[in-house]
């Protein structure tokens, strides 16, 4: 499973920063053509608006892989052991409940969003959405290599 990660992480780490080029240069063009020429393209606008939510989601799915995203470490100082390991399983069922949430909830609102188009670029809004769910699914995965990961800290009273 590290594998795969690791060779997602490579393939969506230039892909958020194309994503993100692409807001930043979609925006620019937008606020230059609206205040320059008096034209404006509202599909630029929603285009960078759909890039930015896959931004926002895929980046949340990495930094879980990366544990770099919030945490809570209220008691990580004070912990070791088997009660460091507790803590931190505590935590990571509270996110794994939350990834839970994310995909069932998440592939519900893209089902809705099935029969909605948007309306500049006249695409079904299901491909906005599926940046929740997939994001979710994702850190489902992480999720559950976290809490094994506990669990064997807790077992053999080691901090990982």
């Amino acid at each position: 499973m590290e594998a795969l990660f690791a060779r997602l992480e490579r393939w969506l780490g230039p892909l958020l920063a194309a994503l993100l080029a692409f807001i930043t240069l979609g925006v620019f063009i937008q606020v230059v053509m609206r205040y320059l020429f008096a034209q404006s393209f509202l599909w630029g606008e929603e285009l960078s608006l759909f890039a930015f939510i896959w931004c926002v989601y895929l980046g949340t799915a990495i930094s879980s892989w990366r544990r770099t995203h919030f945490a809570f470490d209220l008691f990580s100082e004070v912990l070791s052991g088997r009660a460091a390991g507790v803590q931190r399983l505590v935590v990571d069922v509270c996110v794994l409940a939350v990834t839970l949430v994310m995909v069932v909830e998440g592939w519900k609102f893209s089902q809705l969003s099935l029969a909605r188009m948007s309306p500049a670029l006249g695409i079904t809004l299901f491909v906005p959405t599926m940046a929740i769910p997939l994001s979710g699914a994702l850190m489902l995965i992480v999720g559950l290599r976290d809490i094994a990961r506990d669990l064997r800290s807790i077992w053999s009273g080691c901090t990982p």
